[in-house]
């Protein structure tokens, strides 16, 4: 499986667009039959990035990370899966705290208004600090 990184629609096509060049050159195709390939390998893109509401992603996260492989008959597969973070947004830190009622309470209510999970509440905490 190979996975792509995309940041923009552009970006998108102008990899699609040297990639359809390049497999119409390993095929040998020329003139009317090169242009007609690179229109259909377009095609497929676009209509593969509006399937996957790949803009939705793009404008959520910042990037599409587009998954692709082959199945067993040799046949390209491409799906979308849930962006991955980049290395500079993952947490490997992981902390175990215990607290009492009034302090558990007080952390749950602030995440109830604010609309946070409990991680989000404790590490914008500890950014104040």
């Amino acid at each position: 499986m190979k996975e792509l990184t995309f940041k923009s629609y552009e970006q998108f096509l102008q990899f699609n667009e040297h990639k359809a060049m390049e497999k119409a050159i390993m095929k040998g195709f020329q003139g009317e039959e090169l242009e007609t390939f690179k229109r259909e390998f377009q095609e497929r893109a676009k209509a593969m990035w509006k399937e996957y509401d790949c803009d939705h992603w793009v404008q959520k996260h910042g990037y599409v990370i587009i998954n692709v492989w082959k199945d067993g008959i040799g046949k390209r597969k491409i799906t979308r899966g849930r962006p991955k973070k980049l290395d500079s947004e993952k947490y490997i830190h992981s902390v175990h705290v215990r607290l009492d009622d009034e302090a558990y309470r007080k952390l749950t209510n602030h995440c109830q208004e604010n609309q946070m999970d409990v991680s989000e509440a404790i590490r914008d905490f500890i950014k104040t600090l």
